[in-house]
């Protein structure tokens, strides 16, 4: 452990699967004080319990992103639960696929996938600009300095376009525009905000479909998507959590604190990428 994270609060949305806990388990690693939330509780609770267990420091706080006063809810218990009124990371990971092509797309379809991964990261970050944005100011009445704080959104190669995908692409590049807005309006207050863009990552939202299930992709998908990465990216299958959540972790950490308003993708080389 290199203690990258040393005594930094960070919330993680999504924190109960996949990317989300990935990282929730390495901010612990790093020294964070976190605050995980996840609509599901079963999976959130595992999370939490795992890293208390292991000699970390979180709370979970069940959470549905697209409801205003449920992320208000999440920034509230740094000072409620941690004792303080400044919240250093938020990592908006929170985020979910529903695959229609466009012509078969209902607009609860559409309506349903940008209010959890586009409407659910502006709750969010609205919900902490007292934590962070009003946090900053009163530090710098009081001391004439402001720490770095940071914000880390979720976008994804899709964001460029993908077939049976206007709901996700569309989600995914309003991301990049919020997070270059939001690293210009905040960037006097000393926090960045920055995007990372994953290409195919190991997780139920890209596993082989099972029967009854919504989530997942098409067997021959699979092996299509399976194909091409071995064929344009690095010599390896699908990526895997662990290499989003390092990048994430990057973003989190004074290693990034004068970069912002960036994407970087995480896809291994594959072409077609953004």
């Amino acid at each position: 452990m290199s203690n990258l994270l040393k005594n930094k609060v960070a919330v993680i949305t999504g924190a109960g699967r996949g990317i989300g806990q990935t990282t929730a388990f390495l901010f612990a690693k790093e020294g964070a004080k976190l605050i995980l939330s996840d609509i599901d509780k079963e999976p959130l609770d595992e999370t939490v319990s795992k890293i208390n267990s292991s000699g970390g420091n979180a709370i979970g706080v069940v959470c549905d992103v697209t409801k205003k006063d449920d992320c208000e809810k999440v920034m509230k218990s740094a000072s409620n639960d941690f004792g303080t009124s400044s919240i250093d990371v938020l990592a908006n990971i929170a985020g979910i696929t529903h695959d229609k092509m466009i012509h078969k797309m209902t607009l609860e379809d559409w309506n349903f996938i940008i209010g959890i991964n586009l409407t659910g990261t502006f709750n969010c970050i609205q919900a902490a600009e007292p934590f962070m944005r009003q946090a900053a100011k009163e530090e710098e009445d009081k001391t004439g300095k402001i720490k770095t704080r940071s914000i880390i959104n979720i976008s994804s190669i899709s964001a460029m376009g993908n077939v049976g995908q206007a709901n996700y692409a569309a989600s995914k590049a309003g991301i990049i525009g919020l997070t270059k807005t939001v690293a210009k309006e905040w960037a006097r207050f000393n926090i960045t905000c920055n995007a990372v863009a994953p290409g195919y990552i190991e997780t139920r939202l890209t596993q082989v479909r099972k029967e009854g299930e919504d989530f997942g992709l098409p067997e021959k998908q699979r092996q299509m998507v399976s194909t091409m990465i071995k064929e344009t990216g690095l010599n390896r299958e699908l990526g895997q959590p662990e290499d989003i959540a390092k990048v994430i972790l990057f973003f989190a950490s004074d290693l990034s604190s004068y970069v912002t308003g960036q994407v970087l993708t995480v896809a291994g080389g594959m072409m077609g990428t953004i």
